[in-house]
């Protein structure tokens, strides 16, 4: 069991970039996951919206084609949020994607795309849920409800790993109160190495496989942040958004720029982090324009750099002013997008020798010179990616 753990949380490091998807039946209404609850919309009323589901356009071949232009590795979808509405075909609610007008399971169709195109999937499900009657009432039956949800995701879909958002609703004794660690040792009864995130708010547990950082990364405004993951501790991931809404918001145009996206896709690397993007699909299916357009820029960046991000680690050195550096066993990938007004990078690296240094994306060579513990790297000026410069250095 242990070794299926660690052998899925190496893929997942490894993967280091993934597509977050909020979708469900408030995106009709076009104003974020959360208009449920922020309008008081009532119970009854928020369930009319299921009779008007009907994502015509919806092409799970094309979301996975176009996270895998993103360079993405992985996609994490909603298959239960706040709302309490079921994405898939669950045995224990009529409140589900297949009694509305479109009738179709899109979990289990996005399922058998991921696994076509080789993408990894991963679900998140709410334990918060604010259409269920025994979530205020019935505080056991709520409990074995959502407990049976989960397990039953695991057993019909075999995803990668469980995302679970919203016990920081009751965050009192968080593990006893939502019965954590009895549902954790179920979970691996079923799948041993199914990856546990819980966006709780608080220190992992010990079954607990990634540490959720939401709208910053690793470090910016979070105390528990560790500067090295201990063996065994979990692993990290930020998730943001591209504007400034999870689930579709026809009125939201602050996109981020591509710039933007790929600086803090390096960052997370740089962070020992994994990136999860999020997009927000339409009511019919479709990703906005805006969202595919920077996804593809991404993507583009990659294929000349992703060796600076995949299968990297992080936290070789501490804050650099000039942006941000990751590693391997045999090199040193500097991401430079803020340069110093000098024409070279001095690093403190007093055990390491460079062998030879280069663009990353053009092979263009790149002077170095060893002085005792530092070594000075000429960058060019301009930059030739404002986005992101990349110089590999090999290392000794």
């Amino acid at each position: 069991m242990e070794a299926a753990r660690q052998q899925a949380r190496e893929m997942f490091r490894q993967m280091r970039f993934g597509m977050f998807i909020h979708w469900g039946i408030y995106s009709l209404l076009g104003r974020g996951e959360w208009v449920m609850y922020h309008e008081k919309i009532p119970v009854q009323e928020y369930e009319k919206l299921m009779q008007q589901f009907n994502p015509v356009h919806y092409n799970p071949r094309e979301w996975v084609a176009l996270a895998k232009r993103a360079g993405m590795r992985y996609i994490t979808i909603t298959t239960k949020h706040h709302d309490g509405f079921c994405m898939y075909d669950s045995a224990l609610t009529d409140y589900k994607i297949t009694n509305t007008p479109y009738k179709r399971d899109v979990i289990a169709e996005l399922v058998h795309e991921c696994r076509r195109q080789r993408v990894a999937i991963l679900f998140y499900y709410s334990p918060l849920d604010w259409h269920h009657p025994a979530y205020n009432s019935d505080w056991e039956v709520y409990t074995r409800y959502w407990h049976r949800q989960v397990l039953e995701l695991i057993r019909k879909y075999k995803p990668m790993g469980i995302w679970l958002d919203g016990c920081w609703h009751k965050p009192d004794n968080i593990d006893a109160t939502w019965r954590l660690s009895e549902l954790y040792r179920e979970m691996r009864r079923i799948a041993p190495g199914i990856l546990i995130g819980n966006n709780h708010h608080q220190q992992p547990l010990p079954d607990e496989d990634i540490q959720t950082f939401e709208q910053d990364l690793p470090g910016e405004n979070t105390a528990g942040f560790n500067k090295a993951i201990p063996a065994g501790g979990a692993l990290y991931e930020t998730c943001m958004t591209i504007n400034n809404s999870w689930g579709y918001n026809a009125q939201d145009h602050n996109h981020k720029s591509p710039e933007r996206i790929v600086r803090l896709l390096a960052e997370c690397a740089g962070r020992d982090a994994n990136f999860l993007l999020n997009v927000g699909p339409k009511p019919d299916g479709t990703i906005q324009s805006e969202h595919v357009e920077r996804l593809e820029a991404v993507g583009h960046w990659l294929q000349k750099n992703g060796k600076a991000i995949y299968g990297t680690r992080g936290q070789v050195f501490h804050a650099p002013p000039w942006g941000t550096a990751t590693r391997t066993a045999k090199s040193i990938y500097l991401h430079i997008w803020n340069p110093p007004e000098e024409p070279y990078l001095t690093l403190q690296m007093p055990t390491v020798r460079v062998k030879q240094a280069r663009l990353l994306s053009t092979g263009e060579a790149v002077k170095v010179q060893q002085q005792e513990e530092y070594v000075l790297v000429s960058i060019p000026h301009p930059l030739p990616d404002t986005a992101d410069t990349v110089i590999e250095m090999e290392v000794a």
